[in-house]
């Protein structure tokens, strides 16, 4: 083996370590090369998205949509054009409000300056008011959205966790227990989560644990709210605990309430067992595939010849292969329990950001629909790139 001796410094180091050090580098680079390019092409998603959202909410509605959280019943109509010209939707030339209404010539500001203009309200943090009645008629879109975040945020992590605790055991069992009854289990499981309606299995976990399920004659576990202290499981007198994140289980952690933190699991053990039993199928079946694809290779028939314990073949050599076409659907997964949500949330009564998307909905609320639509997008967006940027870890052959 070569040595060099480095001049100056009279060290002796291995040409191989050196060589090894800059190979090792140069991916380093190429993986930071990677996620820079990858957030600068975000930034067009981004915008593409906010396009087409802006076109679908204000292109093809009358124009009066856009103005209706800002108008009141004591406006008159002067005063409701002078509005519509300092959001920049009217144009300064529009005789009266009544022709604006009609959309006469010449009364529209063009689409794309409206894009513009709303554009530079956002990146200044003005998202506009809401219209939501009961929810949040008055406030401004990015408070509201804002306070209401965290739970959703809260849920759909629960859910995530839940997803990956239940199908991958259920994935490996099924494919080390290939044809056997733990197998037909897994696959039961998988096929129900698959086919059954999210909202059906809400209402049927509310009827068994609320109605059936009594302790202390009282539901078992409580059918809507963050937190609950009324129901048979839950622990009354808990106290309160000061909102930092938004999210009662976090905060119960951070003000180190215990009761607290019993009452707000409890609150949330339904919602999210329905939203994981919609995802937790298709990562069952695939990580069963790719596990018995895995079990079959050359490495795991050497693993075995050498005489390693059975769990030390499954876990330590054939589950992290098996893993990286699990990792690559976790994007999926997520959209698809970010698009559960706002079934689960107005089933339970969940007071986050899906249930009020849904009476945005209904309502109209332009602008609560373009913020929540593009938070979406940028959190599916960065999940993908988390996921390719796991794979260059889990997999060394990954090269970016």
């Amino acid at each position: 083996m070569r040595l060099l001796l480095l001049p100056g410094h009279g060290l002796r180091v291995d040409r191989h370590k050196l060589l090894f050090s800059e190979i090792f580098l140069n991916e380093r680079m190429k993986l930071y090369e990677y996620i820079l390019r990858r957030l600068i092409l975000m930034i067009f998603v981004l915008i593409a998205v906010s396009i087409i959202v802006f076109y679908l909410t204000r292109g093809t509605l009358p124009a009066t949509f856009a103005l209706a959280p800002y108008i009141t019943p004591k406006m008159n109509d002067p005063t409701k054009l002078g509005l519509a010209v300092s959001l920049g939707v009217a144009t300064r030339s529009c005789p009266s409000w009544t022709a604006f209404g009609q959309q006469a010539p010449g009364c529209i500001v063009p689409l794309y300056q409206q894009y513009f203009s709303w554009a530079e309200n956002v990146l200044r943090g003005n998202w506009g008011y809401s219209l939501l009645p009961d929810i949040g008629a008055g406030q401004t879109t990015l408070g509201l959205f804002s306070a209401r975040f965290p739970a959703t945020a809260e849920l759909a992590i629960a859910g995530a966790i839940l997803t990956v605790v239940i199908a991958l055991p259920l994935g490996i069992i099924s494919a080390t227990k290939n044809n056997k009854l733990p197998d037909h289990i897994s696959r039961i499981v998988a096929l129900t989560g698959y086919s059954m309606p999210v909202f059906w299995l809400a209402f049927i976990l509310q009827i068994v644990f609320v109605l059936y399920i009594r302790v202390n004659n009282s539901g078992a576990l409580p059918s809507n709210g963050l937190v609950s202290t009324t129901c048979g499981l839950c622990i009354t007198n808990v106290g309160s605990v000061k909102t930092i994140t938004g999210a009662p289980v976090f905060d119960a952690i951070i003000s180190g309430n215990p009761g607290y933190l019993w009452d707000a699991l409890v609150a949330l053990a339904l919602p999210a067992i329905t939203l994981s039993f919609s995802t937790l199928g298709a990562l069952t079946r695939i990580v069963r595939s790719s596990m018995m694809d895995c079990l079959r290779q050359d490495y795991i028939l050497l693993a075995r010849s050498k005489g390693l314990v059975e769990r030390t073949v499954i876990y330590r050599h054939a589950l992290k292969n098996a893993l990286l076409p699990a990792i690559t659907i976790s994007g999926l997964i997520l959209a698809a329990l970010l698009g559960g949500v706002v079934v689960i949330e107005y089933v339970f009564s969940w007071p986050g950001i899906g249930q009020a998307a849904l009476s945005a909905s209904l309502y109209v609320d332009i602008n609560f629909l373009e913020l929540y639509t593009l938070v979406t997008a940028l959190i599916i967006v960065l999940s993908n790139l988390i996921v390719d940027v796991l794979y260059a870890f889990i997999d060394p052959r990954i090269r970016y």
